[in-house]
């Protein structure tokens, strides 16, 4: 409760705005009023309820007539689900190589920092299209695809940490009492790095968002007739001058995710540097 009362009321609207968000995409089947892909050409382009629209119509509809709330629920489901899979893709081989290398160094060390600069210095969108082309776009493909990309934040940041933890006494007592090193990380170093890495996820989650929604604008993610954030504002910009809503809604959803998760981590953050600060630990 003293958290919660700690909390800044922009904080608390964020956490209220992403509860309903994540409830709508979870819900998508029962709260949509239409099929995501019904289409119905004689109601094609209908403005918003607010525009003095229909009323079946709450956010209007598209070119092809299909409801844009429904196609909304649906495409924030599968936006948010590829997001999920693609931050815990990222986040599960830059642990890896992040906590690997920070405790062995090394041979292995220098190879996870040249991987790590390789992927800072040339365009991620290059790397995407090269693996578009070699495998294809179905949605397994680009979820390892989006979570690749930010990999190498986790990399640098837990190598780091493995690096000062693994002077610390409880580490070396129990390299003293011959544990593994595979014990040693997941059981001495990796709990020292929960906190920390829970922020880097939610601070990566805007990041990845955008990039799924960019690829889908661009054409490179999920293919159509399938709803996403991003493949919704693609469809929509070529009618911004008579119908901008199309590509209005969904991206007014994007910007709203991106905002309330970013505002939540920078909060937790913040919070987490008061507490180690508190106990003479430094701030992350």
């Amino acid at each position: 409760m003293k958290l919660i009362a700690r909390m800044p009321a922009t904080v608390k609207i964020c956490f209220v705005i992403l509860a309903v968000i994540l409830f709508c995409a979870v819900f998508a089947a029962l709260l949509a009023p239409y099929g995501p892909d019904d289409t119905e050409l004689l109601e094609r382009n209908m403005p918003p309820t607010i525009f003095r629209g229909d009323t079946a119509h709450i956010f209007g509809t598209d070119a092809l007539g299909r409801d844009i709330f429904s196609r909304l629920l649906y495409g924030t489901r599968i936006s948010l689900s590829m997001v999920a899979a693609g931050l815990t893709v990222g986040g599960t081989y830059g642990v890896l190589l992040g906590l690997t290398s920070g405790y062995f160094g090394g041979i292995w060390d220098k190879a996870v920092l040249a991987l790590v600069n390789f992927q800072q210095s040339v365009p991620y969108i290059l790397i995407v299209l090269l693996l578009v082309v070699a495998f294809g776009r179905s949605i397994p493909v680009l979820m390892v695809l989006v979570g690749m990309a930010r990999w190498e934040t986790y990399a640098k940041l837990l190598r780091n940490i493995a690096l000062s933890v693994k002077e610390k006494q409880h580490v070396a007592a129990a390299v003293t009492y011959n544990a593994s090193s595979f014990r040693i990380i997941l059981r001495h170093i990796l709990p020292e790095v929960r906190s920390q890495l829970v922020v880097l996820l939610m601070l990566n989650f805007p990041a990845v968002l955008l990039l799924e929604s960019s690829l889908s604008f661009v054409g490179i993610g999920v293919q159509p007739p399938t709803a996403t954030l991003g493949r919704m504002v693609g469809e929509g910009r070529t009618s911004l001058m008579t119908c901008p809503w199309v590509a209005m809604v969904p991206t007014v959803a994007i910007v709203t995710l991106s905002y309330c998760v970013q505002r939540i981590g920078e909060w937790v953050r913040d919070e987490l540097d008061v507490r180690m600060n508190a106990n003479g630990a430094g701030a992350i």
